[in-house]
């Protein structure tokens, strides 16, 4: 019979690559995949390149408690009611890929994202970056958002070792970082040969990802507030981030071979995460699961720099959701995603 999976939300980007991962899953044999605004049509029809049969339905046609994993797509403030109706309604594993329980602080969450629809969830959710947080328990996992995936890849193993006085992330992505939904921000005409910063409200950064950043490396050691400015690529896909770290001791600033040698010790054995001397490229890790990390020094400046680079629909979304169903479900990490490494 193997495993009945459902997707909530699943003709966003996101959503999308959901479809396809779990369609192709060795251990999924049902999969029902929701979407209001194509509830009929069959799923090939809307993205041909999908070759999965069966249409899309409304959500309530999917039977909750028959899930052994449901992933919800929705968009934050929206994904909580749905993950509270799964879990009540008996689904063994619910998967949340919006930021509603990425933040287990619920004042943190209403200060950058308002009042949050079940609270009392927030203390049961797992964050879902088992490189860092081990393998997911419980019912509930909250996966991570694509920056705070590739920042907090790039700078744990270093805060686990070293006093850090500042960080700042420079953030790039591609457009499919903002969703589906048509803005005029993200309008081919706007963001062709151009590159922008976003997230600075009245002068000064302001991302809703800043907060996980720092709750999530706050859990492995000592770090400081983070600066973080996001940019938008005129790419697909895929996302790139310089990170600069200021040490409270500059002169035991460590070499970069150190660093990458901290990678490797602390991501031995996670097949997903990699680290090169060769600062990464987006093309490096487009259409893949893989996180790809380097290191270098800056010596004049007594500064270290950071680099890693992602997929944001796969390892900063959909990969790493089913990386996190595996893991939640007792398979080995990569099963159904061995093509993605």
């Amino acid at each position: 019979m193997g495993l009945r999976a459902g997707i909530y939300g699943g003709s966003g980007y996101a959503g999308t690559e959901l479809v396809r991962l779990l369609a192709g899953h060795p251990e999924v044999g049902a999969l029902g995949v929701s979407s209001r605004g194509y509830a009929g049509r069959g799923i090939s029809e809307v993205y041909p390149q999908l070759a999965v049969e069966g249409a899309y339905v409304e959500p309530e046609e999917i039977d909750a408690s028959s899930l052994d994993a449901a992933f919800v797509a929705y968009g934050h403030g929206e994904s909580a009611a749905a993950v509270k109706g799964l879990l009540e309604a008996g689904a063994r594993l619910v998967v949340d890929l919006s930021a509603d329980f990425r933040l287990s602080d619920v004042g943190v969450y209403e200060e950058w994202y308002g009042e949050h629809p079940a609270p009392a969830l927030l203390g049961e959710a797992h964050y879902g970056l088992p490189e860092v947080f081990g393998a997911p328990g419980g019912r509930l996992v909250a996966n991570p958002g694509c920056y705070p995936t590739a920042a907090i890849l790039a700078l744990a193993p270093l805060v686990r070792r070293v006093a850090v006085r500042s960080v700042t992330v420079n953030a790039l992505s591609g457009v499919s970082g903002a969703g589906a939904k048509p803005s005029v921000k993200t309008h081919f005409v706007t963001v062709n040969e151009s590159v922008s910063a976003y997230g600075i409200s009245n002068g000064s950064p302001r991302h809703r990802h800043t907060p996980e950043i720092e709750m999530m490396l706050r859990r492995v050691g000592k770090t400081p507030e983070v600066t973080f400015v996001p940019h938008l690529l005129p790419i697909s896909r895929g996302e790139l981030e310089t990170i600069v770290v200021e040490l409270e001791e500059p002169g035991e600033l460590p070499e970069a071979g150190d660093v990458l040698g901290w990678y490797a010790e602390d991501y031995e054995g996670w097949g997903f995460v990699e680290a090169r001397v060769e600062p990464p490229h987006i093309s490096h890790v487009a259409n893949t699961n893989r996180a790809r990390l380097s290191a270098a020094v800056d010596p004049r400046a007594g500064k270290l720099l950071l680099f890693a680079a992602v997929d944001n629909l796969l390892k900063g979304a959909a990969g790493a959701a089913v990386q996190n169903m595996n893991l939640a479900l007792g398979y080995p990490e990569d099963l159904g995603l061995e093509h993605l490494k």
